[in-house]
C-alpha cells in the first residue's frame, strides 16, 4: 500500500512539473507530424493534478498510516 501512496503522488508530482510529458504519452504518439499541447490543456492538467494531490494528502493518506 506504501509503494501505491508513493506511486500515486509521484504521478501526481511529475504531472505538476512536465503536464506535455503525459500528453505525449496519451495523445502525441497518435498525431503524426509536429503538434504540442494546448495552453488550456497543460493548465488544466497542472489544476487537477495539484486538487487531486491536496485530496490525497487529506483523506487517504492520513488513513493509511493512522
Amino acid at each position: 500500500m506504501v509503494v501505491f501512496a508513493i506511486l500515486f503522488a509521484l504521478i501526481a508530482i511529475l504531472n505538476i512539473f512536465f503536464p506535455a510529458m503525459g500528453w505525449y504519452m496519451r495523445y502525441g504518439w497518435m498525431v503524426k507530424g509536429d503538434s504540442e499541447p494546448s495552453e488550456a490543456y497543460l493548465m488544466m492538467s497542472r489544476i487537477s493534478s495539484v486538487i487531486v494531490l491536496i485530496i490525497f494528502f487529506l483523506f487517504f493518506l492520513p488513513s493509511m498510516f493512522g
